[in-house]
């Protein structure tokens, strides 16, 4: 699954191409969206690995767009939800990770370094 490309959504462009570029230094393909409602066309009509998912978004929530790719996809990719607004221990973030709708959370700002562990870390086999 790492073969498939990982989907960036924010609606701040800066930020889709920060993380975008982190990712392509590594030799891995992006593709992004600058909205929710882009966010789960594109998620309809792709298969992505993995997807570095902001909370807040103009048009909708970004754990909506988690749970609409967790209702809808037989074959979900590993949702990470980033955000400056909540925080790893937030009653909601681990909710939703329980549920299972993310896998992973990372807060803005973030380095590359935390970036790529993460990454790292949700592409080791779930056992």
């Amino acid at each position: 699954m790492m073969n498939a490309p990982i989907l960036i959504v924010d609606d701040e462009p800066d930020m889709c191409w920060a993380i975008s570029h982190i990712i392509q230094s590594q030799g891995m393909s992006v593709i992004t969206a600058y909205s929710g409602e882009d966010a789960c066309v594109k998620l309809m009509t792709g298969n992505f690995s993995f997807v570095f998912l902001d909370a807040k978004l103009p048009d909708m929530d970004g754990l909506e767009v988690a749970r609409r790719a967790s209702t809808l996809l037989e074959r979900r990719p590993r949702v990470v939800l980033v955000s400056g607004y909540h925080y790893y221990d937030d009653p909601v973030i681990r909710h939703a990770i329980v549920e299972g709708i993310i896998c992973g959370f990372l807060a803005k700002p973030f380095t590359n370094k935390e970036l790529l562990k993460t990454l790292q870390t949700l592409s080791q086999p779930s056992e």
